[in-house]
């Protein structure tokens, strides 16, 4: 069996580019990159309430907004494989590189992004770094090359990216 026959027991990263397109990216097939561990919060840390603690009183005055507590950005840090050929790792991983920081046609770094493990996904986000460390297997896994990381930065915290499969052909 070959690598590419076994690109089904691997879960995809899907990453839209930009918020003004609808092309969504399936990390797996375009650059062979598939997602090990996409860590995911439900709910991030609540933001610091405006608050004043008066010395010549008990506790302290919190203002808690009506609509809600609001949630802080956050950072994640993925753990993607390299699922390909040995050959033709360092140029996958460099079009996908580029492809993260906007480098590539469409120059837009903002994405949106779904894990096909969680089903979950968050928008808004930007890619902060690259780990320079490869880990690479070598007898272990005869199908996954490398491992590495690479670090988000989530803005929106709160909005569900949800996948929606187009069914107009059937």
């Amino acid at each position: 069996m070959t690598i590419f026959e076994n690109m089904a027991n691997y879960k995809r990263l899907l990453i839209r580019q930009g918020a003004a397109t609808n092309t969504v990216i399936d990390t797996l097939e375009q650059f062979h990159v598939a997602c090990q561990e996409f860590p995911y919060k439900h709910l991030s840390e609540v933001k610091e309430l405006a608050k004043n603690d008066w010395f010549d009183e008990d506790g302290e005055d919190v203002y808690i907004p009506s609509s809600g507590l609001k949630f802080k950005a956050y950072d994640l840090e993925a753990k993607l494989l390299y699922v390909g050929n040995e050959g033709s790792m360092t140029d996958d991983l460099r079009s996908f590189i580029d492809f993260l920081y906007g480098r590539n046609t469409n120059g837009n770094p903002e994405l949106s992004i779904y894990d096909e493990f969680t089903k979950t996904g968050r928008q808004k986000v930007y890619v902060q770094s690259v780990d320079n460390e490869l880990i690479t297997y070598d007898d272990v896994n005869t199908d996954v090359i490398a491992q590495f990381k690479v670090k988000f930065r989530v803005t929106d915290p709160v909005t569900n990216v949800v996948l929606y499969l187009d069914d107009s052909s059937n």
